[in-house]
């Protein structure tokens, strides 16, 4: 319900990271289940009503097998915009490396959302073949490395010439 409710919004993302059931035996009826819910986009209100919709949703599934729905609020991280100066030399130093743009929202919480309260930050990804993340699989093509090093170049040398001038 998770997956389908996000992917029904353009740019959201929803993912059920963490499942503990109690007692935890594999023959035995859980008493309790506890998840974790971690909702994106990058637009807050959008972010904010999705999760107000899911969890709708949740106490709808809950009340109609007899149980019932508790939750409580861990984090609640507001969007952060990259800054668009930075982001479009970053993009013309894509281009000079010959390579294509691909502009995209993370949601992720990286280094630069805490930066960006004190300078402005951009960001540059590489692909992980299989989308794997944060784990001991992930991987990335080596021609993307380079292809990211050499964009990396020209955004330095840009970043140099406007401020040494």
């Amino acid at each position: 319900m998770v997956e389908r409710e996000a992917r029904e919004i353009p740019g959201a993302v929803a993912t059920v990271g963490r499942v503990n059931v109690s007692p935890g035996a594999g023959n035995v009826v859980p008493g309790s289940a506890t998840s974790s819910l971690d909702v994106r986009h990058a637009v807050d209100s959008i972010r904010l009503d999705l999760v107000t919709r899911l969890l709708q949703r949740a106490k709808e599934i809950a009340a109609s097998r007899s149980l019932s729905v508790t939750w409580e609020q861990r984090l609640d991280q507001a969007a952060v915009a990259m800054d668009s100066s930075l982001v479009d030399q970053l993009e013309r130093a894509i281009v000079a490396a010959g390579q294509p743009v691909h502009r995209m929202s993370s949601g992720a919480g990286h280094d630069a959302m805490i930066v960006a309260r004190r300078m402005p930050v951009a960001m540059l990804f590489l692909r992980s073949p299989g989308g794997i993340s944060h784990h001991p699989d992930e991987s990335v093509r080596h021609d993307d490395v380079v292809a990211a090093l050499e964009s990396g170049m020209h955004f330095l040398e840009a970043l140099e010439r406007q401020y040494a001038g």
